[in-house]
């Protein structure tokens, strides 16, 4: 037991040393799901990020993924949707690739609901990171048609202020 103890303890302090490094801090993000009214409502949440936007933007969207915790907006993404990696590239391209078993298999949904899904990502990046212009979108490593056989990935795609609630801009 002495030596799984001192493991854990080891481990606490490595933690401690990279979130030092790496300079983590609560910060706050606003994350975009839909709205009573059917367009992209924000909610705000305090976050552990990194400093550095290429290692806090993965945080970011694996936090957009989990869901909204108000009652007064929806998911936008399959439950099961798992962010596999996110990338600030140069000029303002945001590459997130997700993965998950519907998105895998083809996520069965209807053209509004995927159009949500879709500019949340976009929404999301937009707002909390100035450098980041646009997302392009990635399934598995791979370029991809569409999220849901409605909206076309195959560009990086720009911020839409008409599908933001207002009081969300």
């Amino acid at each position: 037991m002495l030596v799984v103890a001192g493991g854990c303890r080891k481990k606490s302090t490595l933690t401690s040393n990279l979130n030092a490094a790496n300079k983590v801090a609560m910060r706050n993000v606003r994350l975009y799901y839909e709205s009573p009214r059917m367009l992209l409502g924000s909610e705000n949440r305090d976050v552990a990020l990194p400093e550095s936007p290429g290692a806090a933007l993965p945080v970011v969207f694996r936090e957009l993924v989990k869901g909204p915790r108000r009652g007064t907006t929806g998911r936008v993404l399959p439950r099961d949707t798992v962010v596999r990696a996110v990338y600030l590239l140069p000029g303002g391209t945001v590459l997130v690739d997700l993965g998950g078993a519907t998105l895998t298999q083809g996520w069965g949904t209807g053209s509004h609901e995927e159009l949500l899904a879709v500019y949340s990502l976009v929404q999301t990046a937009t707002a909390n990171f100035p450098d980041a212009r646009r997302v392009r979108i990635l399934v598995n490593g791979a370029p991809a048609e569409t999220l849901g056989g409605h909206i076309s990935l195959s560009r990086s795609l720009s911020p839409v202020p008409a599908l933001v609630e207002p009081a969300s801009r």
